[in-house]
């Protein structure tokens, strides 16, 4: 059976949360020529949940490369590395 979508607070409380700003790469909305999107850091089909924890506001470029991914190739050691989490990782 199919996970319900997101309802219309969800949406509201994660546009909120990020003060109109990418929750990877913190570009802003307002000057962005495609419309942002709520995201699950950790994709349902990963085993991610609708709880607002897993949810953040995403550009379209952030999105599309994410797309299912949690890990990747750190090019400089080899190791495989998690992809930033906006819940748990913070930009210095």
């Amino acid at each position: 059976m199919a996970e319900p979508r997101l309802n219309a607070q969800q949406r509201e409380a994660v546009t909120r949360r990020a003060h109109g700003c990418c929750e990877y790469c913190l570009s802003q909305e307002l000057y962005s020529p495609d419309p942002f999107s709520v995201e699950h850091i950790i994709p349902l089909a990963r085993g991610g949940t609708h709880d607002l924890e897993n949810l953040a506001w995403s550009c379209q470029g952030c999105n599309s490369r994410k797309y299912v991914t949690i890990e990747a190739l750190d090019p400089v050691t080899g190791e495989t590395v998690p992809l930033y989490h906006p819940r748990r990782d913070r930009w210095f």
